[in-house]
């Protein structure tokens, strides 16, 4: 009967009474697999919460790394917007170039679709596609910068360019580039006999014969700088362009413009006549070229 029974003995200090306790062997066991069973329980327990604070740290720490990528995300959405703005500054710079310079609507003087990398709207496209946020921010900001540095140049570029074609546009626009009268050349540019000495003398420009009271124009935009009547030359006007371009008028009639009046091409400033030393009626038309007399007709283009 007591081998079904395990006896255990329960000491107490020294003036206290032990115990004496007998117990099932079968209920022993149970106890000792319920103990088993609950410091198992225990164990899963405490390591299922370490792993549930370590989840939550993880959690936390991205959470702030997302917060982190969004700022980012924002920052590189403005810089985006910033150059799509410079980009479409770049657009108009083109467009008044092509303006300028007089090329078709279709022409680029810089194709913007050739710059090399992705254009703005693709990196939106690539916040949309790509998983990997730490990467997408790493290509971004390479993206920007390499963008950022293109604008830059062609901005410089487009902007010396301009310059430049406004320039030539100045230098165009100045230059006597149309017939100041309407008539025939009977005198060109060289040397020739003189009709009144019969000696040969350098004819320092052309005569265009007509009709007295035959329009003279402005070859090109100009100012007045003189206006003369002597002996020789008669009525005489002097404009200067610019550029170290004057062009000079002589034997004129009727003069409607006056010193330091502004003239464009085409503009009227006088009339044929036969003032000064002439046998007829014509316009004497010099061009000078930094004070050195020119051939006008490799200026002349209708």
């Amino acid at each position: 009967m007591d081998k079904e029974y395990i006896n255990i003995l329960i000491f107490g200090h020294k003036n206290s009474p032990s115990r004496h306790l007998k117990i099932k062997k079968k209920t022993f066991k149970i106890i000792l697999y319920f103990s088993g069973f609950l410091l198992l329980c225990l164990t899963f327990f405490i390591c299922d919460y370490i792993q549930v604070k370590k989840k939550a740290y993880e959690v936390a720490r991205l959470r702030q790394e997302t917060e982190t990528q969004k700022s980012q995300l924002h920052f590189f959405s403005s810089k985006i917007e910033d150059l799509e703005k410079q980009i479409s500054k770049l657009k108009e710079f083109d467009k008044r170039i092509r303006i300028i310079a007089n090329l078709e609507k279709g022409q680029e003087v810089f194709p913007f679709m050739g710059m090399g990398g992705p254009y703005p709207s693709d990196i939106r496209d690539k916040l949309r596609l790509e998983k990997d946020e730490k990467g997408l921010v790493q290509q971004m900001r390479v993206d920007i910068e390499r963008l950022e540095s293109e604008a830059s140049t062609r901005e410089e570029s487009l902007s010396e360019l301009e310059r430049l074609l406004q320039t030539k546009k100045e230098i165009l626009t100045h230059t006597p580039s149309i017939w100041p009268a309407h008539g025939w050349v009977t005198s060109g540019f060289g040397f020739r006999t003189n009709p009144f000495t019969g000696l040969t003398q350098m004819h320092e420009g052309i005569d265009i014969s007509n009709q007295i009271g035959t329009p003279v124009v402005a070859p090109a935009n100009g100012v007045v700088s003189d206006i003369q009547n002597d002996f020789v030359h008669g009525k005489l006007i002097v404009l200067s362009h610019g550029f170290g371009m004057t062009t000079r008028y002589s034997h004129l009639g009727k003069i409607f413009v006056r010193v330091g009046q502004k003239v464009k091409r085409g503009e009227k400033i006088a009339e044929i006549g036969m003032s000064g030393k002439t046998t007829g009626p014509h316009l004497h038309y010099e061009v000078r070229l930094n004070g050195i007399p020119v051939n006008p007709m490799r200026y002349i283009l209708n």
